[in-house]
């Protein structure tokens, strides 16, 4: 049975868990590189994200069985911590006070970007920052808090790190590596941080990871997560805004854990 409340080390099996998480977590960094490689030497005419779908989904399914082996509790159970099944309105409707008007701003300033495709949106958009959510914030964050019973910072700082690992395949340029592994690393910090100030909701994080992803897609803001100038203040005033409504409307956590 999970334990919501439980001290740090005190779970049966506590190490073999963390090893579980580390372990499907590292695999994220380069799942895509691997699914990647092996998509293309089929030759197979398939959607061109196919690739990331796929190894996106073998993160989350790695994750959550590997755990279930380590904690010897079923697949469902783990995945009841994502938090998916919380209220998503009070979220949904900070997200569209936040971003619908960041989105009109930026289109008065800012040229419409000429690159991105429907697949891109769909993907890159949406489809992506909701399945990072769930691997790193509502399965990695969930388990290592809620089942294992580590503080906050310990537990989102390992996901964070290795979610900005995972993003370090963009560009050959490895200053611009690092300040992308750096601000998708920070972004992984503060998605934790709703999701666990939210009563483990998963919905906040996913809502503001979307639409900072379909902004930084749909206008000329950068080719990568570094961006420029009006992108990163942009960037900085919808995230002052998310963690301001957070703390004025956020509901107050009910338990330790």
């Amino acid at each position: 049975m999970i334990q919501n409340e439980t001290p740090s080390g005190s779970v049966p099996n506590s190490k073999l868990i963390v090893a579980a998480v580390t372990t499907a977590l590292f695999y994220s960094t380069f799942s895509g590189q691997i699914i990647g490689s092996a998509i293309q030497s089929t030759g197979l005419p398939l959607f061109g994200y196919a690739g990331a779908i796929l190894a996106a989904l073998s993160d989350g399914i790695l994750l959550i069985m590997l755990v279930s082996l380590a904690a010897h509790i079923y697949p469902l159970q783990i995945w009841k911590l994502t938090g998916l099944s919380a209220d998503f309105t009070k979220p949904l409707i900070g997200a569209v006070a936040i971003l619908v008007p960041a989105a009109l701003i930026t289109f008065f300033l800012v040229p419409i970007s000429r690159d991105f495709t429907l697949d891109d949106l769909l993907w890159k958009g949406i489809g992506g920052p909701i399945v990072e959510e769930i691997v790193y914030r509502g399965l990695a964050i969930g388990i290592l808090m809620r089942l294992v019973g580590w503080p906050f910072w310990a537990a989102s700082l390992l996901p964070a790190l290795l979610f900005g690992a995972a993003h370090m395949w963009g560009s050959p340029d490895i200053i611009e590596v690092v300040g992308v592994v750096a601000i998708t690393g920070i972004g992984g910090l503060l998605f934790g941080w709703l999701f666990v100030r939210w009563n483990f909701n998963l919905w906040p994080p996913i809502f503001l990871h979307i639409g900072l992803n379909v902004i930084w897609l749909v206008f000329d803001l950068g080719d990568n997560a570094m961006g420029g100038y009006y992108g990163n203040t942009m960037r900085l005033i919808i995230v002052g805004l998310a963690i301001g409504l957070t703390l004025r409307f956020g509901p107050r956590r009910t338990n330790p854990a």
